[in-house]
């Protein structure tokens, strides 16, 4: 489940949603027309097939600029399914928000807009299961298929577990920029793809000391692992400490207390 999680704010995953699901609702709501669905869109002065299109189009709009978000927050957030499942829930509040405010406009009726948004909410929420179902399924499968798989190269891949011995990441070394300690977690910073993201992982640095040596990348402070392959110059800040830019991205420098500076500087 936390694999299909991390890929669900993927970018893949966000234009797979914008497109499939509403098509989804377009065909559903032409081809089977449910009886909700036709009350709702079908009017005395526009018909329901240009209202279902309208539809559609709402829904696009809406599910773009929804997981656009969810793809950036991605980035900064770890994912957890509580939070996708009311994520879920609000973007088709917002969706079924304007498809009312779109109805109430060409209708030759007085409608009453929240009754409006309530009614589509319980149609369009019954029609959009489905979609979202089968691209959760299908998110999941490929994610566990993937993790299955990962093993097979043990050797050659850093694979992060946390503290209950569950497999979270699996990355090569030379993706790694730097890893951080931070209270019970440890962040992981990584290119993918040559976008910088970052991965959140409840475990210490002693448990994952070991495994990171091994792969190359190397201690430089008590809360810090880097990659020096991905380190730009190594200086002294305004203060005097020691600190290392990376090539990468928009971090902040990376400490290098004393007792690792001999280490750091002979690697680079």
């Amino acid at each position: 489940m936390n694999a299909a999680l991390s890929k669900i704010s993927s970018g893949v995953s966000a234009i797979l949603h914008s497109l499939i699901v509403p098509v989804f609702v377009l065909v559903f709501t032409i081809y089977y027309k449910p009886q909700g669905m036709c009350e709702l869109l079908d009017m005395p002065n526009v018909s329901f097939t240009f209202n279902s299109t309208m539809v559609f189009c709402i829904v696009l709009l809406s599910l773009a600029v929804t997981r656009l978000w969810l793809y950036f927050i991605g980035w900064f957030k770890r994912l957890v399914l509580s939070t996708y499942v009311l994520w879920c829930i609000g973007e088709t509040v917002v969706a079924c928000l304007f498809c009312s405010l779109y109805l109430v406009l060409v209708s030759d009726e007085s409608l009453v807009y929240f009754e409006l948004v309530g009614a589509l909410f319980v149609n369009l929420a019954a029609i959009i299961i489905y979609p979202y179902g089968f691209l959760w399924f299908g998110i999941e499968l490929y994610s566990r298929n993937k993790e299955e798989a990962g093993p097979q190269d043990d050797s050659s891949l850093i694979r992060f577990h946390d503290e209950n011995k569950k497999l979270r990441l699996v990355i090569a070394p030379e993706a790694v920029l730097f890893i951080k300690s931070e209270d019970n977690y440890v962040q992981i910073h990584y290119l993918d793809q040559d976008r910088t993201k970052k991965f959140i992982l409840r475990s210490s640095m002693k448990a994952l000391e070991d495994r990171l040596s091994k792969h190359g990348l190397v201690r430089c402070h008590r809360s810090y692992f880097i990659n020096p392959d991905h380190v730009k110059i190594v200086h002294r800040d305004p203060s005097g400490l020691l600190v290392a830019d990376l090539k990468h991205g928009s971090f902040d420098p990376v400490p290098i207390s004393r007792k690792y500076q001999d280490v750091i500087t002979r690697m680079l």
